[in-house]
C-alpha cells in the first residue's frame, strides 16, 4: 500500500471516529463505561449504561419501600428508564461506538444480556474530548456549576487548589470554611456554591471587607449572573440601593458595614438571606490593643457580631487564608474545612546592612551575595537582575514614602510606558495634585498606588497593573488587601511607619499579592528589607523570626464596643413592643458568649451581663430607653432614628440638634451637624473623640492630649473642604488649599471622596428620619444636601434633575452624567429642568428647529449642546415609554 493510500485510511478512519463521537449520548456512553482510575475495566450491560445515564444526570435509581409497594419517585425513575431504551437511539450510539472500535461487545447482538467494555482507544477518545470540554468532569453538581463558570471566564485550565476541591467536593452541604493562599482561586469556589444555591432559589449574600473586592465580583460574574436572569445587587458605600431592590434581589454584593447596619435594624430582606459568603475572615482578627482615639473603629467586633446573628438562619462559606487554631472556628461554625495541602511558596530573602555592604540571604541560607551598592533599593534590584522583564511590588508604611520612592525609582530604575497609556489611566476630567504628581512618575514608567488617588483614577492603575502594562508600582499597604496581581517580586521595606507588619499572616497577605496562578506559572520572590531597628523588630533575627517562622496566630476579634452594644441590644425593640427587663438581659448575654470572641475568651463572656447593666442604665439616663411594667421600650423618637438608618449613639450626640433644625437651615450648620456623626469623623484626617459614658464603660482614659489639640483643626479642615465642595469650586483647587491648613498629614482626592460619599449618605438618613418622624419640609431640605454633596452644587441646581441626565443612555458611569459646570450654566440660562431643555425653545411661530435654539440659547458650546440636547431628548421618550408601560 503506498503512502497516499495509508494517509487516507487514517483520515477515513479519522473521520468515522469524530463522526460516531458526534452521535447523541456518545460521550454519555463512553463516561458510564469508563472506570475510575486504578479499578478494572467494567463490562456493563444495558440496564447499567442506562442507569449509568440517568445518573450523569444526576437521577438516581430510588429504593423501593419496606413493603415493596413502588413509590412516586419509582415510578417516575421508571419511565425516564423507559424512554431511554425504548426509543433505539441508544442502541444505534452503541453500534456506531463498537464498528469504530472504541468499545468493544460480548454476547449475541440484540440480545439483552449482551454485555459492553470500553476499548483503550475510546478511553483515549474520551480523555481528548475531556480535555476539548474543559478541565473536570460533568458528574456531580459542583463540576457542573464549575463548567458554567469555566465557560464564563473563559479559563482553560483550573489552580491545583481549586481542581482538588471541584473533584472533591461532589455535593456542598453546611457551612464551610475555605483555606486557601492569596490568588489561589477561592472567589471561583465562592461562586460555584452561590450558582447552585440560586439554582435552589436560595437568596445569597456575598461579604466583603473592600468596596474594590466588591466591584471585581460585579464586574468578573454580574454579567454572567444577568444572563441567567438571577438579580445582582451591590450594596456598599459607592453604590445605594433601594429597600425593594434588595427584598427583589437574588444575590446581595455588600461591605460588612453596609449589611451589619441593614441587618442590626432588622430589615425584612436581610432574614431571608439562605447563603452568607464572608470574604477575608481573617478581618475577624483586631489589628490593635483598644485605644480611646480607636474605640467604635474596630472591624473585627463588627465581623463577629454580624458573623454570630447569620450563622442562626444562613448557610456561611467563609474564605481566607490560613490562620491558626482553625478548628476553634470550625467548632464555632460547626463548618467542614477545605484547606488543600497544594500551596506554592516564593522565594525568600533578607535584605539588611552591615559593614562591608548590604546582604542579600535567602531564608532557608542556601544563598547569600553580599552587595557593594550603597542604597538597599539599588542592592535589591541588582539581586532581582533585569528587572524590565519583571514586574515588582514595593510596599511601604505611609503615602509620602510611597509618591518618593516611585519618583526615585523612576529616574533610577525607568521603565518605557506610552502616553497613551498614562492619559487613559488619568482620565479626562479636571486636573488633580495627587493624578498630576501619578503622571509625572508614570512618564518614567513608575507608579504609586495608596487610598489617596480618586477613585476612578486607582481603579484604572489597577487595571493597568493586572494587565502588566505598569510593572513597577510601590504602594501602602492596601494594595495588599484583597484582589492578586502579576507580581514576579515583593519587596517589603521595613520602616518605623509599618505598623500594619506585626504577625507572620500579615507577611503571608503582602506575599500573596503574586498570586498562586502567577506563581505557579513563572515562580516569584520576596524581599524583607530590614532598615532599621521598629517598635515591633529591634533586629532582623527578631523579624526573621515573627515573620518567617513563627506559627500562625489565631483569629482574636475585639471586644464589643458600645455603639455596637447599643444596635445590639435595641435589635430586639426595633418593633416598638416592650420587652421584658430579664428576656432582653437574657438575649444580650447569650449573644456575647455565642460570638466567636465569647468563645475563644470566656473571662469577657463572663462580664457579659454587667456589661448589658452598664449599657441600660446610660440609655435610660439618656431617654433612649424607656422602662415600664412591661418591661424596656425605645422611645419613639429613638425609633425613627434607628429605622433611618442612624446609629444610636450618633442620634443621642445629636439629638437636641435635630429637634432644633428649621426648614431655612444654612449649610454651614448642616455641615457642622454631619461632622458630628461618627462615621464622617473617622475618615481622614480623623477627629473621632468617643463620649465620656462610653469610656467609663470600656474603663479607658480620656484620648492623649497631643491628639485632642488636633481634632480642632482638622475638623476646620474637614469644614473647609465641604464649603469650597458646596460652593463649586474645582477639586484641585480645594486640594491646594486645604493642604496648607493641614499639618503632617494630606488630604488627597481619595479621602475627599469618601467624606464627600460618607457624609451624603449621612445627610441622606437624616432625611429620613425627618420623613419618619412628620417633618416633611426639614426632610425635603436634608434630601437636597445630601444631593448636593453628592455633585458638588449649591442648592438650587441640586433641587434640579439636570445632574441626572446621561448623555449615553444607559451607562450609569459618573463620567457620563452632565457636569455640574454644565448643569450650572444652563440653570444660569433658565433651563432648570430636562424637560426645560427639551420644551423651552419649542415656538411654532419662530422659524428653525428648537434644537438650534436651544443651542443658540444655553450657553454652552455647540458640539455639547448638541449632545446634551440629544440626551434630553432620549430621556423624555425613556420616561414617557415607562410611564406607558405603568399603566
Amino acid at each position: 500500500m503506498s503512502r497516499r493510500s495509508k494517509e487516507d485510511n487514517i483520515l477515513s478512519r479519522l473521520r468515522d471516529q469524530l463522526k460516531a463521537l458526534s452521535n447523541r449520548y456518545a460521550i454519555e456512553i463512553l463516561q458510564v463505561l469508563s472506570p475510575q482510575t486504578g479499578e478494572m475495566v467494567p463490562t456493563l450491560g444495558w440496564d447499567n449504561i442506562v442507569e449509568g445515564l440517568l445518573s450523569l444526570d444526576n437521577i438516581n435509581k430510588p429504593k423501593t419501600g419496606p413493603k415493596g409497594e413502588r413509590s412516586q419517585e419509582e415510578v417516575r425513575y421508571e419511565e425516564l428508564r423507559q424512554g431511554l431504551m425504548s426509543g433505539g437511539t441508544i442502541y444505534e450510539t452503541m453500534n456506531k461506538l463498537v464498528k469504530v472500535g472504541f468499545v468493544s461487545s460480548s454476547g449475541d447482538r440484540g440480545r439483552k444480556q449482551r454485555g459492553f467494555m470500553i476499548t483503550h482507544e475510546g478511553r483515549l477518545a474520551l480523555a481528548s474530548v475531556g480535555q476539548l470540554g474543559g478541565p473536570i468532569g460533568n458528574r456531580t453538581e459542583v463540576q457542573r456549576a464549575a463548567k458554567i463558570l469555566l465557560k464564563h471566564k473563559n479559563f482553560t485550565s483550573l489552580l491545583p487548589a481549586q481542581s482538588k476541591f471541584i473533584n472533591e467536593m461532589g455535593k456542598i452541604e453546611g457551612n464551610l470554611v475555605i483555606q486557601m493562599p492569596p490568588g489561589s482561586g477561592k472567589t471561583f469556589l465562592a461562586m460555584i456554591v452561590i450558582l447552585l444555591r440560586l439554582q435552589r432559589n436560595i437568596k445569597c449574600l456575598y461579604l466583603s471587607p473592600y468596596t474594590s473586592l466588591n466591584r471585581q465580583i460585579i464586574d468578573e460574574y454580574g454579567t454572567l449572573l444577568e444572563e441567567l436572569e438571577y438579580s445582582v445587587i451591590r450594596y456598599d458605600g459607592l453604590s445605594s440601593a433601594s429597600d425593594d431592590e434588595l427584598e427583589s434581589a437574588d444575590l446581595v454584593v455588600a461591605m460588612y458595614e453596609t449589611f451589619a447596619s441593614a441587618l442590626l435594624q432588622k430589615k425584612t430582606w436581610t432574614s431571608k438571606i439562605g447563603l452568607a459568603i464572608v470574604d477575608e475572615l481573617t478581618e475577624l482578627d483586631s489589628p490593635y490593643q483598644m485605644q480611646p482615639e480607636n474605640l467604635g473603629t474596630d472591624r473585627s467586633a463588627k465581623l463577629d457580631c454580624m458573623i454570630t446573628l447569620l450563622k442562626k438562619q444562613s448557610e456561611i462559606i467563609t474564605l481566607s487564608s490560613r490562620f491558626g487554631d482553625t478548628n476553634k472556628i470550625t467548632e464555632w461554625l460547626d463548618a467542614n474545612v477545605f484547606r488543600p495541602d497544594v500551596r506554592l511558596t516564593p522565594d525568600e530573602f533578607i535584605v539588611f546592612k552591615r559593614e562591608g555592604g548590604i546582604e542579600i540571604e535567602s531564608s532557608d541560607r542556601t544563598q547569600r551575595v553580599v552587595s557593594q551598592q550603597e542604597d538597599l533599593l539599588d542592592a535589591v534590584m541588582d539581586h532581582i537582575e533585569n528587572y524590565k522583564e519583571k514586574s515588582i511590588l514595593f510596599v511601604v508604611g505611609s503615602r509620602y514614602r510611597a509618591q518618593g520612592i516611585a519618583r526615585r525609582l523612576g529616574r533610577s530604575h525607568p521603565r518605557d510606558l506610552n502616553q497613551e497609556v498614562v492619559d487613559q489611566i488619568l482620565g479626562v476630567g479636571e486636573s488633580l495634585p495627587l493624578s498630576e504628581r501619578l503622571a509625572n512618575t508614570l512618564k518614567y514608567g513608575t507608579a504609586f498606588h495608596h487610598s489617596g488617588l480618586d477613585g476612578g483614577v486607582r481603579e484604572r492603575l489597577e487595571k493597568a497593573i493586572r494587565d502588566r502594562v505598569v510593572r513597577t508600582v510601590v504602594s501602602t499597604t492596601g494594595i495588599t488587601s484583597g484582589m492578586s496581581f502579576p507580581f514576579d517580586c515583593v519587596v517589603i521595606l521595613l520602616d518605623q511607619n509599618m505598623y500594619f507588619l506585626t504577625a507572620r499572616s500579615k507577611y503571608l497577605q503582602i506575599a500573596g499579592r503574586i498570586g498562586e496562578y502567577h506563581l505557579g506559572q513563572h515562580g516569584g520572590r520576596v524581599y524583607l528589607v530590614f532598615e532599621g531597628p521598629t517598635q515591633n523588630f529591634p533586629g532582623t533575627q527578631e523579624m526573621e523570626d515573627t515573620l518567617l517562622h513563627r506559627p500562625l496566630e489565631a483569629l482574636n476579634p475585639g471586644k464589643m464596643y458600645p455603639s455596637l452594644a447599643v444596635s445590639v441590644l435595641i435589635r430586639d425593640l426595633i418593633s416598638g413592643r416592650p420587652v421584658n427587663c430579664d428576656g432582653l438581659k437574657k438575649k444580650f448575654v447569650e449573644h456575647v458568649q455565642s460570638s466567636y470572641k465569647g468563645t475563644v475568651d470566656q473571662d469577657y463572656a463572663s462580664k457579659a451581663g454587667k456589661f448589658f447593666d452598664s449599657m441600660c442604665a446610660w440609655l435610660e439616663r439618656e431617654k433612649l430607653l424607656e422602662t415600664s411594667s412591661k418591661g424596656f421600650n425605645m422611645t419613639k423618637d429613638t425609633q425613627g432614628a434607628v429605622l433611618s438608618g442612624l446609629d444610636p449613639v450618633d442620634f443621642l450626640q445629636t439629638r437636641s440638634l435635630l429637634h432644633n433644625l428649621e426648614t431655612g437651615v444654612d449649610d454651614d450648620t448642616l455641615i457642622d451637624l454631619l461632622l458630628r456623626f461618627r462615621l464622617p469623623q473617622s475618615i481622614r484626617p480623623r477627629t473621632l473623640v468617643p463620649t465620656k459614658d462610653e469610656l467609663d464603660i470600656m474603663g479607658l482614659p480620656d484620648p492623649e492630649d497631643w491628639y485632642l489639640k488636633l481634632v480642632p483643626e482638622r475638623l476646620e479642615i474637614k469644614r473647609t473642604v465641604l464649603k469650597r465642595w458646596l460652593d463649586e469650586q474645582e477639586v484641585a483647587e480645594i486640594i491646594s488649599e486645604t493642604g496648607e491648613m493641614a499639618r503632617g498629614i494630606s488630604l488627597d482626592e481619595g479621602d475627599l471622596d469618601s467624606l464627600l460619599s460618607i457624609c451624603g449618605n449621612t445627610a441622606s438618613n437624616i432625611s429620613s428620619y425627618f420623613r419618619t418622624t412628620k417633618r416633611p419640609a426639614i426632610a425635603d431640605r436634608l434630601h437636597v444636601f445630601s444631593r448636593q454633596l453628592q455633585y458638588g452644587v449649591r442648592a438650587d441646581v441640586a433641587d434640579s434633575d439636570l445632574l441626572e441626565l446621561l448623555l449615553i443612555q444607559g451607562d450609569d458611569l459618573p463620567s457620563n452624567r452632565l457636569s455640574r459646570t454644565d448643569a450650572r450654566t444652563l440653570y444660569e440660562h433658565g433651563y432648570k429642568s430636562i424637560s426645560d431643555v427639551v420644551r423651552k425653545d419649542i415656538d411654532a411661530s419662530k422659524k428653525g428647529l428648537a434644537r438650534d435654539r436651544f443651542s443658540t440659547n444655553c450657553g454652552l458650546e455647540l458640539n455639547i449642546a448638541k449632545e446634551v440636547y440629544k440626551a434630553a431628548m432620549s430621556h423624555i421618550r425613556a420616561r414617557l415609554q415607562h410611564d406607558d408601560d405603568d399603566e
